[in-house]
C-alpha cells in the first residue's frame, strides 16, 4: 500500500512539476539573473523591492512575462497537488 501512494502522489506532483521546470528554463536562458540580483535592492526594505520586481516584470519582454505567469500558475497546481496527496494518503492510512 505504501508504493500505491508513492506512486499516487509522484503522479499528482510530476506533471505540473516539469512544467515549471520548463518555464525556469525559459526564464533563465532569456533573463541575465546575475544581472537582475546585482541590481536589486536589499531584502530589508520590502517596498522597494516590491518596486523593483514589478518594474522589472513590467519592462521584460513577452516570453518572459508568460513564463512566469505559466510557472506561477505550475507552482501553485505543483502545491496544491501535493497538499491534496498528502491529505488522501494521510485519510488512507487511517483506514
Amino acid at each position: 500500500m505504501k508504493r500505491v501512494r508513492k506512486v499516487f502522489l509522484l503522479r499528482r506532483i510530476a506533471a505540473p512539476f516539469v512544467f515549471l521546470v520548463a518555464a525556469a528554463i525559459v526564464v533563465a536562458s532569456t533573463v541575465s539573473v546575475s544581472h537582475v540580483i546585482a541590481n536589486m535592492p536589499t531584502l530589508a526594505d520590502i517596498q522597494a523591492v516590491a518596486s523593483f520586481l514589478a518594474a522589472a516584470f513590467a519592462h521584460a519582454d513577452v516570453v518572459v512575462k508568460c513564463a512566469l505567469v505559466a510557472g506561477l500558475a505550475s507552482l501553485i497546481v505543483t502545491l496544491k497537488g501535493a497538499i491534496e496527496s498528502f491529505r488522501i494518503s494521510g485519510f488512507l492510512q487511517r483506514i
